[in-house]
């Protein structure tokens, strides 16, 4: 059961009659600016735009409902606290070593370890997203390991905060620049190892939240996971193609007397984000030399965390939440038959979309199982209202009730 948005109380939808009706109402979008700067950021009306795999790349899609799996939570279990036993370790050698030089052979044999195998979950991550994409594993598999490397990614970053902490434990040590760079590089490169979906989805292998309904696309270099979680639509996009760490990074290079790296990368995001500059001025950071520069923006219908290049300047990794009371449906698909009103609303490709199930005769909601194409993404509960995922393409919403009244809208591609 979603929030239904109060906009959408507002709709007027053409009356029903005794037989099967379908038809669209179609409602103009606000202009947006044009991102053409970067074809991989797609223009939103009235909200932040986001990173989308091109059309043409793409090479699988699908939904993925995701339940208790003892299996991957036990694994995911003993990589966080693999992780979080040598994080232990590392502080108390790191308390009886008995001279500064053997403190920083500590440091630059945990960082070293750290580095090689933030470096094998990369690996182990892009080889199943390459396999998704190829149609050797399937969505479930997919998740699967990026919920593994979130967990221990995570916990990764954890022996690096001690690691920098360990600073003021002995007032008479201090890491190296290079150390420091080193550290922040690591630390860069493990923010793109984990996300809000991945989150969400370990959650639920483990018990901790309920089923989770996962859309997901591949391409050979790249993935999006969307699902709504509770009130939000959550997105998670990564696109390899637009990450050139060995490139220079054209932030640094473009730094000059009061303008420095941040501030070159702020203006190329000012071309992507529009909306979002428009309303406020977000954060920025970057990681040592990498080449990774991350914005983050709290603004008015949710979240946003994105990651941008300094070797192609455009955005390679983001993090999106929206609240849905503020999502503008722009198109409105219904089906009508003898007890059953079916009405689904999408508002973008691959956005959240919006599934209401009534009485045709009282305007009573209620309780009906949806699947798209044939795959469940949930039910609608008390108030008949289900907020999910709009996939790519044309597709078809079904409802079934409980004493298997059933009915079904077709939704064109656009």
């Amino acid at each position: 059961m979603r929030l239904l948005p109060a906009l959408l109380v507002a709709l007027l939808l053409a009356s029903a009659t005794a037989a099967p009706a379908a038809g669209w109402n179609t409602a103009p979008a606000q202009s947006v600016s044009d991102a053409s700067v970067s074809p991989r950021i797609t223009p939103i009306a009235n909200t932040t735009n986001h990173l989308t795999i091109p059309p043409d790349e793409i090479q699988a899609t699908g939904f993925n409902e995701t339940g208790i799996d003892v299996g991957t939570a036990v694994a995911s279990g003993s990589r966080q606290l693999h992780q979080r036993h040598g994080a232990s370790t590392f502080e108390k050698r790191f308390r009886r070593a008995d001279s500064e030089a053997a403190r920083r052979q500590l440091v630059r044999g945990t960082l070293a370890a750290a580095e090689r195998r933030t470096a094998q979950l990369r690996q182990r991550q892009q080889t199943a997203i390459s396999r998704y994409a190829a149609g050797e594993i399937s969505e479930r598999e997919l998740l699967r390991v990026r919920v593994l490397v979130d967990a221990e990614s995570r916990a990764l970053l954890d022996t690096l905060d001690r690691i920098s902490a360990a600073q003021q434990l002995e007032p008479d040590y201090s890491m190296t620049s290079g150390m420091e760079a080193r550290l922040r590089n690591i630390e860069g490169a493990l923010q793109l190892l984990h996300g809000p979906v991945s989150k969400r989805v370990r959650a639920t292998v483990t018990g901790a939240s309920d089923a989770s309904i996962v859309y997901v696309e591949g391409s050979s270099e790249g993935y999006m996971f969307a699902t709504v979680d509770g009130s939000e639509y959550v997105r998670e996009t990564s696109l390899g193609s637009e990450r050139q760490p060995t490139q220079p990074d054209q932030f640094a290079e473009g730094a000059s007397g009061d303008t420095n790296r941040l501030d070159v990368a702020d203006n190329r995001a000012s071309e992507l984000y529009t909306w979002l500059y428009e309303r406020q001025r977000p954060s920025f950071t970057y990681y040592g030399t990498s080449g990774i520069y991350e914005l983050t923006a709290n603004h008015p219908n949710g979240r946003l965390t994105a990651y941008l290049d300094g070797g192609t300047t455009n955005v390679f990794y983001e993090l999106q939440h929206r609240q849905l009371a503020t999502v503008q449906t722009t198109e409105t698909r219904q089906s009508v038959n003898e007890s059953l009103r079916l009405e689904v609303q999408r508002a973008y490709s691959t956005g959240p979309l919006f599934v209401e199930v009534t009485n045709n005769e009282t305007g009573a909601p209620v309780d009906a199982t949806v699947h798209i194409d044939g795959r469940r993404v949930g039910t609608g509960g008390t108030d008949g209202v289900l907020w999910t995922v709009e996939p790519r393409g044309e597709y078809t919403v079904t409802v079934t009730t409980a004493n298997g009244t059933r009915t079904s809208v077709t939704v064109p591609e656009r």
